[in-house]
């Protein structure tokens, strides 16, 4: 009879010598141990990634801010005097222009068009970096036909080049 678990002797050319059935399958129980280990390093690597991914989001989102704009006329009373231009950036987003005014430096906020007949755009003018007045802009998206003089919608043909009387 053979002992159990007893090391292996190996011949000259790296064959075990020991032939019996316990020594057949010493790999397999080896391998069972590796398997474990290499089972547990899987299990830390699929716990870590969702953490390493939460964290990166949390920190995008504390670097820029909210996700959404608020530039409506409703959204827009959010502002308040004395907000700072980082403050007013997180909520409405990147300005479409700047315009200065005497000592003050306006950012314009809106969505412009030419589909709907009226779009507005909002002014957000700053003193010293604080929010000193927000204006509302209407603007009209008509356009006038040059043949004629006359008013076109927004999203209509223009009339006939030829206005016959």
């Amino acid at each position: 009879m053979s002992t159990p678990n007893a090391p292996l002797q190996t011949a000259s050319e790296g064959v075990p010598a020991d032939t019996s059935p316990d020594a057949l399958f010493t790999a397999f129980r080896e391998g069972a141990q590796k398997k474990s280990s290499r089972f547990t390093f899987t299990w830390f690597v699929a716990a870590a990634v969702p953490v390493v991914l939460a964290l990166g989001f949390f920190s995008l989102w504390r670097l820029n801010g909210t996700s959404f704009s608020v530039v409506t006329p409703h959204g827009i009373k959010v502002l308040r005097a004395g907000m700072t231009t980082q403050e007013v950036g997180g909520l409405l987003g990147n300005p479409l222009t700047l315009q200065k005014q005497g000592d003050q430096d306006c950012y314009r906020y809106g969505r412009p068009n030419f589909v709907n007949e009226v779009f507005v755009v909002y002014s957000v003018c700053y003193e010293q970096g604080q929010v000193r007045d927000v204006l509302t802009h209407q603007y009209s998206a008509w356009q006038i036909d040059p043949a004629t003089g006359t008013f076109v919608a927004p999203g209509q043909p223009a009339g006939p080049k030829n206005p016959a009387g």
